[in-house]
């Protein structure tokens, strides 16, 4: 009679279990590295982030200053011509300024005692 052999089940499962735990450190090792690109990634974007963000806004602050600087010239622009005017109708009527301003000055007076 002729014998075979057949594979042993041990030995066969021997050799599956070492392949699953080489594809097992494997994948382990790619993770690890996945994670850490993952975490150079992460560091660069919340540097390159917080740079966009301190840029952006000195260029908004820069602009407000701008608007601020128009916005003070325009207003000292409105307050000479109304300075002007205010002299020129003093010159007009100067009786009725003066008329003017002591009741302005009554009413203060009597608006303070209160």
């Amino acid at each position: 009679m002729a014998t075979s052999k057949a594979p042993s089940r041990s030995n066969g499962s021997k050799d599956f279990t070492a392949d699953a735990a080489k594809a097992a450190s494997s994948d382990f090792d790619a993770l690890k590295a996945d994670i850490a690109q993952l975490r150079e990634d992460m560091a660069s974007l919340a540097s390159n982030s917080g740079k966009y963000m301190k840029g952006r806004s000195s260029a908004e602050f820069e602009k407000s200053v701008e608007r601020g600087k128009e916005y003070a010239e325009k207003a000292s622009a409105k307050a000479g011509k109304s300075r002007d005017y205010i002299e020129d109708k003093v010159r007009e009527n100067p009786l009725a300024s003066l008329g003017i301003a002591f009741g302005t000055g009554v009413l203060i007076a009597a608006l303070r005692r209160k």
